[in-house]
């Protein structure tokens, strides 16, 4: 009787878990309000945020000029729109200042342009040959 009574315990504690998992797995898909036992009345799980649209890269360096000065290079990279703007950021003013704009589209249909030997092309040749010789 009383290892039926523990074996009931048990299945009853393992299906309460259970519902707990497959409660906070529904509410992390549908971004609701999750009642814990014994928590805070209410705890919001919300789904991954989308990824940024845009790639923003920042490096600091001392203008050689005056090797007190701290600047910041700042590039943003907009994928959607194939551009890219540079800025230098005076780390002590602040002050902000536009370097350059480009729309990169054409850049990017380039396969090649300024490439030191090796070349990609010439790479290219150097594979096809070795592929023709095996």
């Amino acid at each position: 009787m009383k290892r039926n009574a523990a074996y009931l315990g048990v299945l009853a504690f393992s299906l309460l878990m259970l519902s707990f998992l497959v409660s906070l797995v529904w509410n992390q898909v549908s971004a609701q309000p999750v009642n814990l036992p014994g928590a805070l009345p209410q705890v919001v799980v919300r789904p991954p945020a989308e990824p940024p649209k845009w790639l923003v890269d920042f490096s600091s360096y001392e203008d050689p000029m005056n090797p007190a000065k701290k600047i910041r290079v700042i590039t943003v990279v907009d994928p959607e729109s194939k551009r890219i703007v540079v800025y230098h950021e005076d780390l002590a003013t602040g002050q902000v200042k536009l370097l350059s704009s480009r729309n990169i589209q054409n850049d990017l249909l380039l396969d090649q342009f300024n490439a030191v030997s090796p070349t990609p092309s010439e790479i290219e040749k150097d594979l096809r040959r070795f592929k023709n010789q095996n």
